[in-house]
């Protein structure tokens, strides 16, 4: 049997101090470069890039009208997305309000025309009863006028038969007159002298008259009215005015009352015939379910929007770290397949039994039936918040670190010594 020369030649060199150290420490080296990202930290592979999405829903029924917004168009804060109208809204409010407000209009006009009809009569009663007044002034005046020559005939008759009665008298002293003759003068006188006062109260009671009817009031005796017929009928007049203004002040208030209901009631027809659904934030079209003809209802959802400003991480991580991790830690990200670390800062810590909110993200939450904790980093702004055209990286899967002080031996003794006893 032949020996093989390489056995003991392999042998010598394992048996050499120098050999054996250095695979020794090559080994070592392995080991520690390996079990380094445990120990300087945690490594997560079940990170996915998310980000919330807006629901846009149809404000009004109807129909959409032109081509909506595409999936992937990159769009700004304001941006029309969707065009809906409704030829189909109820106007039966709107036409009843313009028909009475055009009523109370029609009302207004035609009172304002019974008043200045009445104005007119008013003012021309108002010019008659001042010719009458005019008028009656004069007639006083010379009533008076004639009183008083009146009354001075009246005192000259008075005073010449107070001369015959003294003359009478002091004949029949002297015996030339009888008695019966002086009795005579001494009426005649009484008479004259009651005729003088009579006349000046006729004449005072006429200067009363006149001067009343000078300040517009008429007093007149013999039974008349001391009401001229022109100033019942004005003062008729100005009562029916008063009602107008009234009448006219109530179907004006009415009017305006049905125009504010008539705009309120025409801004909401117009926006229900038509309406424009806008952009909420710059972003980018993730899906929609409309296209131009569908016939939409309200608050049905026309598309959704996704918000690119604020990105972030859900990773799993096992809830055994939970205390090593906390909000505003912060940690590093790299996307899978790349080569660039995007910094970011834990904004939540949740168990593994926490009920999660799926509806308004993009990219599904991550799935575990282990004990991991939720976690969900924010990133910093990138480029990743502008690339519209892969939808800002939204669902990718990421690796993410987080720095770690100390080995956490103490940690893994108490884990073992509580799991243990």
């Amino acid at each position: 049997m032949t020996a093989n020369p390489a056995g003991p030649i392999a042998d010598m060199i394992w048996n050499h101090r120098i050999i054996r150290v250095t695979v020794g420490l090559l080994l070592l080296a392995l080991a520690i470069v390996v079990s380094l990202p445990a120990i300087t930290g945690y490594t997560s592979r079940d990170g996915t890039v998310n980000a919330r999405l807006a629901l846009l829903n149809a404000p009004i029924d109807g129909v959409i009208s032109g081509e909506p917004a595409k999936v992937g168009v990159p769009v700004k804060a304001g941006d029309n997305l969707a065009e809906i109208s409704n030829p189909r809204v109820s106007r039966a409010v709107l036409a009843s309000l313009e028909a009475e407000r055009n009523t109370a209009l029609d009302r207004v006009a035609a009172l304002k025309k019974e008043r200045d009809d009445l104005t007119q009569l008013r003012d021309q009663l108002g010019n008659r009863l001042e010719i009458f007044k005019q008028a009656t002034i004069s007639n006083l005046e010379r009533e008076v006028e004639i009183l008083r020559k009146r009354v001075e005939v009246s005192q000259a008759q008075d005073l010449a038969a107070q001369v015959d009665f003294d003359r009478r008298k002091e004949l029949e002293s002297k015996g030339i007159l009888t008695q019966r003759m002086v009795d005579a003068a001494r009426a005649t006188g009484a008479a004259t002298g009651g005729e003088v006062e009579v006349s000046n109260l006729t004449v005072d009671q006429l200067q009363q008259r006149l001067n009343a009817v000078r300040q517009g009031i008429f007093v007149f005796g013999d039974g008349q009215n001391d009401v001229p017929y022109f100033r019942q009928r004005q003062d008729e007049v100005i009562v029916h005015i008063s009602d107008l203004n009234s009448r006219i002040a109530e179907n004006e208030a009415r009017a305006a009352e049905v125009e504010k209901q008539l705009t309120e009631e025409g801004i909401r027809v117009s926006s229900l015939e038509s309406a424009s659904v806008t952009a909420p934030f710059e972003g980018v079209v993730w899906s929609r379910s409309i296209v131009n003809g569908s016939n939409v209802v309200l608050n049905n959802q026309l598309m959704r929007i996704l918000d690119c400003r604020e990105l972030f991480v859900d990773i799993l991580v096992p809830e055994v770290d939970y205390d090593e991790i906390y909000p505003g830690l912060a940690a590093q990200v790299r996307l899978l397949g790349r080569s660039d670390v995007f910094k970011g800062s834990v904004v939540s810590v949740k168990g593994s039994s926490a009920a999660t909110e799926t509806d308004s993200f993009a990219a599904s939450l991550p799935f575990t039936s282990q004990r991991n904790a939720h976690i969900r980093v924010r990133l910093q702004s990138s480029f990743m918040n502008s690339d519209f055209e892969n939808f800002c990286q939204v669902g990718r899967s990421v690796q993410v670190r987080f720095p770690r002080h100390g080995l956490g031996f103490s940690n893994w003794v108490r884990n073992l010594w509580f799991s243990i006893f």
